[in-house]
Formats: structure tokens, C-alpha cells, sequence
């Protein structure tokens, strides 16, 4: 019986898999022997445990993968049947059929809980209430039931660091204390730039005490002046907050609020429970947050080796604290995510009012150090709740329709991984079209795609994944139907 994550990744994607045991007379599957030698008069004989030489009509044109022939696992090149012929000669792809299961998906999201997301939209309501809507609606969606979930945010504070200040030096490392601000920094939309000297303002600039409003508690720069309106006196401020306050520690944020489990209904509740509790404030601390979201999907993976996991990065600011702030070191911190074993892929979800400072060219850029192209950008001029949860419905069937568990045998037989095919029958009922195997991620055609486990058999490892390469799998998400075919010589793109 298939389990419900199964079962809601078939029903979403149209998908169904066929096991097919072909070539023997028993339908068996043999480990080490090559499937059965494609069929024509030209071609190659396997030696493997089963195998004959084929001396049906052949198609041609195809070249196939010869475990047996010159070593387990190596490639040789020869025409093969493209209809399923084994050893023996006779056409016979029927057999035992088994509906394979996708590969499990796992989201890790790290969210931005930053002050900025307690801003007003234009359409009314804050972005944090549009953000954690469209989140509790994903969670509660019938379609992500069975989805693997976790939850973090950030900024998370520095432990270490006291909860107020009076003095530079009671803060150390993530000081200053928040006592002194430049002085041109009052008189823009981006926030107060804290200082200790004029040094650290820019050229011409002043460093002054921040002063507060007597009876609107609101920040201002002319002490003992009249605040404007009814708002009081501007004081001086004497006791105040570390300036940088923020963990940038990559365990902290690898730590999760809510860990990676299931959806169901009581896992979203605990979901939506911990999003209730949390209310946003302090600065973006994107490195560490990201580097803690890889390592965080990094663990699971591992733990949970037939998975799928991936991190989903969202957030409404620009960098502001922990180094790197810059777009190409943090896409670096995605990109090592990707590149990392397991490899970890990061979706982007930038929530901005417009193209402020950048911020598209900065999302886009991370995301593609994380291996997914682009990121979803959201306007804050439009519905955010509905744009915010098609991204995630998106970064949901997008991860579905790329990886496959590897098929399990029937009891007592092994699977011989030099003979699996790929078929893929497209939406609108065409022949099936035979996807071919490349062997690595490296060997994927930009255009043709193809096909590879997860790890290469021919080192003696053993895969638990098939996966697509991406050319593949943008075809794939187009929809139709993927079939397995296990005993038959797997083939691989023509030498040209």
C-alpha cells in the first residue's frame, strides 16, 4: 500500500510508473549480466548470467549500456531494439508491474522575521500577515499532505549578547550600543546608521546622539528641541541595544523551530502554531541564515537518504548583517549547498516593494547559486498572500517531477542497474519516447536532457534516486506519464 505522500505526488503530477521485468523466461531480473543484447544483425552479444544473442528485426539508430560485456557497469555502444527485446530474441517487455514512488520531497523553509516585515502593504494588512497566510494555507492544502516541512526564522539573537546596553564596551564584538547614529541616516527611508565616532559615518558626516521623543516614544536627532506635533521633547537616549545583536552561526539556524516532518493535520497546526508565536523584528542576517538552512536539509538528507530535501530562502530585505551581505557571496554559501553531497538545491522568495536597491538582481542571483534559475519575486503591490503561496505550490510540483525512487525488485532477485530505460509518454497520448541514460549530472545535454542515478553503480555504490537532467525535467513538468522498464539493456545517446 502507498503511502499518502505517493499518492498526493501521482494525483498532482499525472504521473505512474511501470515496472517491467523482460528478456528471460521467468521475468527475472539477474545482477552483474547484461538485459539481453539489442536485436539486428549487427548486434552485440552480452555474456552475462542469462543473456543470448538477439536475431530479431532491429530498429537501429539507438546505442545501449553493456554491464557484462566489458566489465559491470561499463558502457559499450551497439544498436539496440527500442522495443524491449532481451536475451533470447523474442520481444518481451511483460512482466511483473509495480507503480514506482516518486521521490519523497522535504522543504527546510528559513523565513524572514525581520522588523521590515511588520510594514503596512497598500492592499492592506502587513507583509508578515500575507506571508504566513499564504504559508498556513500551503500547509493545509490537500495537495502538500504528506509533504516533509520545516520550519526556521530569522534573526535569531546572539546569546551572548545582553538585552540592553549603556556603554560600547558592554556589547564587544556586536556593539556598538545603540546610543549614537549618523547624522545624514535620519533623514532616509532605510533606517538609522549606528556609530561610535564620526569615522564610521561617511565623508562629512556626523556621528550624534539619538535622542526620543517624549510622548511618541519615536526616534529623533534634536536633543532638547520640540519633537513636531504633540509628541513631546526630544531626549537624549542613555540605555539602548547592542548594534548587531543577531546570530550569524550557522548551528543556530541549522537548529529548527518546527523540525522536517510529514504534513498532516496535527503537523500543520504545529506549524501554523509556531508562526503564531513569532512576531518580526531586528535586521536580516542572511549568510548565517542560509548557511544553517543548507546544513540544516544537509542532516536530514543524510538521515533520510531516498529523499528529496531543499531549502526555500524567504525573505523582504537585503542583507544587513553577518558577512557576507553581498549577492555573490551569499550565492556562493547557495552554491556550496548545491554542489555539496548531498547536493542541496535553494529556492528564493523575495517579497519587495518593487526593484528597491536591486533586490530582483540579488534574489535571482542567490537562487542561482542554488541551482534553481530564478527567484519568485513578489511586488508588494499585488496580491502577496496568492502570489506568495503559487510560488510554493510551484517550488512543490517543480521538485516532484525530477527525481524517482529506484524500483525494487521481487523478493529473491537483485536488480542489474545496466537494465533500466526511462519512457515518457506526453500529455496529448503520442508514442512513448525513450529518455536516455547519461550516466552523471556533468553529461546532461542542455537540449536533449537524459537520465542518471544518484549514485554511479559502477563505482559499486548503490542509488536510491533516477534522476532527470534538466532539460528532462522541464519536459516532464509539461505532464504525461513516466514509465520504468527493468530487464531490457538500457540505452544510452548514439555516438555521432
Amino acid at each position: 500500500m502507498r503511502n499518502r505522500s505517493t499518492m498526493v505526488a501521482l494525483a498532482a503530477t499525472g504521473i505512474s510508473v511501470i515496472f517491467a521485468a523482460c528478456g528471460g523466461t521467468d521475468g527475472s531480473v539477474s545482477a552483474g549480466g547484461a538485459g539481453g543484447a539489442g536485436a539486428g544483425a549487427n548486434a552485440s552479444s552480452g555474456n552475462g548470467s542469462g543473456n543470448g544473442s538477439g536475431n530479431g528485426p532491429g530498429t537501429g539508430g539507438a546505442t545501449s549500456t553493456g554491464y557484462g560485456t566489458d566489465g559491470p557497469g561499463e558502457i559499450t555502444t551497439g544498436p539496440s531494439s527500442g522495443a524491449g527485446e532481451g536475451a533470447g530474441g523474442e520481444a518481451s517487455c511483460a512482466g511483473e508491474t509495480k507503480t514506482a514512488e516518486l521521490v519523497p520531497l522535504d522543504l527546510y523553509i528559513m523565513l524572514d522575521a525581520s522588523g521590515s516585515m511588520d510594514d503596512e502593504l497598500a492592499t492592506g494588512g502587513t507583509k508578515w500577515r500575507a506571508v504566513t497566510d499564504a504559508l498556513e494555507a500551503f500547509f493545509t492544502d490537500p495537495q502538500s499532505e504528506g509533504l516533509g516541512v520545516g520550519l526556521q526564522y530569522f534573526p535569531l539573537m546572539n546569546a551572548d549578547v545582553p538585552r540592553s546596553c549603556t556603554t560600547n564596551a558592554q556589547c564587544g564584538a556586536s556593539g556598538p550600543c545603540a546610543l549614537r547614529a549618523c547624522r545624514s541616516s535620519f533623514s532616509t527611508s532605510t533606517g538609522i546608521q549606528i556609530c561610535a565616532e564620526d569615522a564610521d559615518c561617511s565623508d562629512g558626516d556626523e556621528c550624534i546622539d539619538i535622542g526620543v521623543c517624549s510622548q511618541s516614544r519615536e526616534i529623533c536627532d534634536l536633543i532638547g528641541q520640540r519633537c513636531d506635533g504633540r509628541a513631546g521633547t526630544c531626549s537624549r537616549v542613555s540605555r539602548s541595544t547592542c548594534a548587531h545583536p543577531y546570530s550569524c552561526v550557522t548551528e543556530d539556524y541549522a537548529t529548527p523551530a518546527v523540525s522536517i516532518a510529514p504534513l498532516d493535520a496535527a503537523w500543520a497546526d504545529e506549524l501554523i502554531g509556531s508562526i503564531d508565536q513569532t512576531f518580526p523584528e531586528g535586521g536580516t542576517p542572511t549568510a548565517g541564515a542560509l548557511s544553517g538552512a543548507i546544513a540544516q536539509a544537509r542532516a536530514h538528507a543524510e538521515a533520510n537518504p531516498t529523499h528529496r530535501v531543499v531549502t526555500v530562502l524567504a525573505t523582504d530585505g537585503m542583507p544587513t548583517e553577518c558577512n557576507p551581505t553581498s549577492a555573490d557571496g551569499i550565492a556562493e554559501i547557495a552554491a556550496e549547498g548545491l554542489s555539496g553531497s548531498p547536493s542541496i538545491s535553494t529556492f528564493v522568495i523575495g517579497v519587495f516593494n518593487g526593484d528597491d536597491m536591486g533586490a530582483q538582481a540579488t534574489m535571482n542571483r542567490i537562487a542561482e547559486g542554488g541551482g534553481t534559475t530564478s527567484a519568485y519575486f513578489i511586488d508588494t503591490n499585488s496580491d502577496v498572500t496568492q502570489a506568495f503561496l503559487d510560488a510554493l505550490s510551484e517550488i512543490r510540483g517543480t521538485s516532484l517531477a525530477c527525481e524517482y525512487q529506484v524500483p525494487a525488485p521481487s523478493a529473491g532477485q537483485t536488480l542489474d542497474y545496466g537494465t533500466l530505460n526511462v519512457q515518457h509518454t506526453p500529455p496529448e497520448g503520442n508514442a512513448p519516447s525513450t529518455i536516455f541514460y547519461v550516466a552523471s549530472e556533468a553529461r546532461c545535454d542542455a537540449t536533449a536532457g537524459g537520465w542518471y542515478y544518484d549514485v554511479d553503480p559502477t563505482t559499486g555504490g548503490t542509488p536510491t534516486k533516477i534522476v532527470m537532467c534538466p532539460a528532462t525535467c522541464t519536459h516532464f513538468q509539461a505532464g504525461g506519464q513516466v514509465q520504468l522498464q527493468v530487464g531490457c539493456k538500457t540505452e544510452i545517446p548514439p555516438i555521432n
